[in-house]
């Protein structure tokens, strides 16, 4: 893969601010205090031609982690050009971020029209939703939203769209581990 394909990981580092045990003094500090972090994820949205499997999008990477109460900034950049309308036109809401709403090019919004829609991101578990729009031919539409990560433990996230193979568009990609399906990982501070 080229350098443009680099996908960003954890681009931020956790602020813990803390003291070490009192140990054996008479007076011991106040407890430490954990300060929620902030961090940045950014997932791309492949085609199918540069991953060689004509017909598959996919979202890398698919399985990440984040400590648990941390806001994560998410970033989607979409290289998809082709639209996959939603069976159910409530999909095509955001849900589930810090404000109610994705930054679609810089720009705040509340739903994407449903003929737009290209991919959602869904956390079922958390009422996450973030449709995904259409991206211009040749060109890459980037969503950003801010979320609140829930407690410990493995939340399982879809894309709800049917942008996949087979008469439904619910097949191949949709099924599979790794393309429009994956973890993420709270974990505990």
């Amino acid at each position: 893969m080229t350098s443009r394909h680099t996908i960003v990981g954890l681009a931020g580092a956790l602020a813990v601010l803390g003291l070490a045990g009192c140990g054996a003094q008479t007076s011991c500090p106040p407890p430490t205090k954990v300060v929620a972090a902030t961090i940045q994820r950014k997932m791309v949205i492949y085609t199918g031609k540069e991953i060689h499997r004509p017909g598959w999008p996919k979202y890398d990477p698919a399985f990440w982690s984040a400590p648990q109460n941390s806001t994560v900034t998410l970033t989607i950049v979409s290289h998809d050009s082709g639209a996959a309308p939603l069976m159910m036109t409530q999909d095509d809401k955001v849900s589930g971020t810090i404000g109610g709403v994705e930054r679609i090019d810089g720009k705040a919004q509340s739903a994407v029209d449903n003929q737009n829609v290209a991919h959602t991101f869904t956390i079922p578990a958390t009422g996450l939703n973030l449709p995904i729009p259409v991206a211009p031919a040749g060109q890459t539409v980037t969503v950003v939203a801010q979320v609140r990560m829930p407690a410990a433990g493995s939340y399982s996230w879809q894309c709800i769209a049917p942008c996949g193979t087979g008469p439904m568009g619910m097949a191949g990609p949709m099924v599979t581990p790794g393309y429009m399906q994956g973890t993420i990982t709270v974990t505990p501070h």
